[in-house]
């Protein structure tokens, strides 16, 4: 947890604040019982932890935090707030493999709800963390394991200490959700335990950044059902609008927006798919643009003006001697499309004349020339910068994959 007087975006630790309505909600979706015992690690300053103690007011509350400061700061926070119950603090590091025994010692009663902010960073590998996966059935999960995002081995470790059929409540980046990465976690988490629910939050729920997160509500148990819930926290918190969606499609994404977009847009008989001639990755990363002697179009270049136009790239064309045989080149009647970046789906246009060497953040997309203008119409709209964004993933500088760009709706 972090308060406003801190740096912005995020800290040495890699954690973004809460927002009070973030905690709320968080809070909120978990299942109505009365807990004996709730945990929160890596507490910090305390946002999850104070709004679970406004609602379980009796409940005995266990905070773990590695910073030196939390203790105090949590303890005077929850009796400003008049909580009954009591708390106990754990000065170590949340992913301790020892964290259990440490628990045991200290509080015999199980824990029956789980809570976690957990950092959005990749931590550097640690002996214990492969265990941490194993004792939960998440060790296969993944192709290479000693890249696994923070959040995976928060919600492993809240597994461990969770009592059978008991809840966590976590919030995870949104590549724990959407990214292709992480499709193999997917499976085993949903084939393993019951997804109660996942809840897509805004950006700007977090202070100081724009990260794009979810809530996972998970209980330890067998699932439950076939469908999971998916659902969208409104920035004015208001009626939670919720769709289901089937096992298979949970594990492809779980994020509402994408699978919301999806069910408006299925009476389209045509997809992107069905008329386009080529897509390719443009090959040149930003280091290798900013070396080259000739022009490569960059998204940098792409100005707000371009968006939705046929430009014309004759007085800067590319010239086959000053760059490799690889490199990937749009040619007049291309469509040009942003692949990564904060504002990608602003970045459409079509290439009128020249032939323009690609970087590696933009795509090249080839249709039939009756198809063109359409095809540049349809993804420079209203419509399809909303496609683009709810199907791009990505915590911060969102991306699109060729699957879901090819997957776009098109209406000839």
């Amino acid at each position: 947890m972090r308060t406003n007087k801190h740096a912005k975006r995020t800290d040495s630790l890699g954690r973004y604040y809460t927002c009070p309505s973030v905690s709320q909600a968080l809070i909120e979706q978990l299942p109505e019982i009365t807990p004996r015992t709730v945990l929160d690690l890596g507490a910090g300053e305390g946002a999850l932890t104070l709004a679970a103690s406004s609602k379980w007011i009796d409940a005995a509350i266990i905070t773990v935090d590695v910073d030196t400061d939390a203790s105090s700061i949590l303890s005077n926070r929850l009796q400003i707030g008049g909580f009954q119950g009591k708390h106990h603090h754990l000065p170590q590091d949340a992913l301790d493999y020892e964290l259990h025994d440490a628990l045991t010692q200290s509080h015999s009663a199980p824990v029956d709800v789980a809570i976690c902010n957990p950092p959005f960073l990749v931590p550097r590998w640690r002996k214990g963390y492969g265990e941490i996966l194993e004792d939960v059935g998440l060790s296969g999960a993944f192709p290479a394991v000693k890249t696994t995002d923070a959040a995976v081995l928060f919600l492993a470790q809240n597994l461990r200490l969770l009592a059978a059929g008991g809840s966590v409540g976590i919030i995870v980046p949104d590549s724990i959700a959407s990214a292709d990465k992480y499709v193999g976690f997917r499976t085993s988490l949903l084939e393993k335990y019951d997804l109660v629910r996942s809840i897509r939050l805004p950006r700007r729920s977090f202070l100081g950044t724009d990260a794009l997160a979810h809530i996972l509500i998970i209980s330890k148990r067998t699932p439950s059902s076939d469908s999971v819930k998916l659902s969208y926290l409104p920035e004015k918190y208001e009626e939670v609008p919720t769709i289901e969606v089937t096992r298979e499609q949970a594990i492809r994404r779980l994020d509402y927006a994408y699978h919301i977009t999806n069910q408006s847009n299925s009476y389209y008989g045509n997809r992107l798919l069905n008329i386009a001639l080529e897509l390719k990755r443009g090959r040149q990363n930003s280091a290798q643009v900013k070396q080259s002697q000739s022009f490569v179009l960059h998204t940098t270049g792409i100005e707000s003006r371009m968006h939705g136009q046929w430009m014309d790239f004759s007085h800067r064309s590319f010239s086959p001697a000053a760059a490799t045989r690889s490199q990937v080149v749009a040619e007049p009647g291309d469509v040009v499309v942003a692949r990564v970046g904060r504002n990608a789906a602003k970045k459409v246009i079509g290439i009128a004349k020249g032939r323009v060497a690609l970087s590696d953040c933009l795509y090249k997309l080839s249709v039939s020339a009756e198809y063109r203008d359409r095809v540049l119409h349809m993804l420079a709209s209203e419509a399809g910068q909303y496609w683009l964004e709810t199907h791009a993933y990505g915590v911060a500088a969102s991306q699109i994959n060729m699957r879901d760009l090819l997957s776009m709706p098109i209406d000839i």
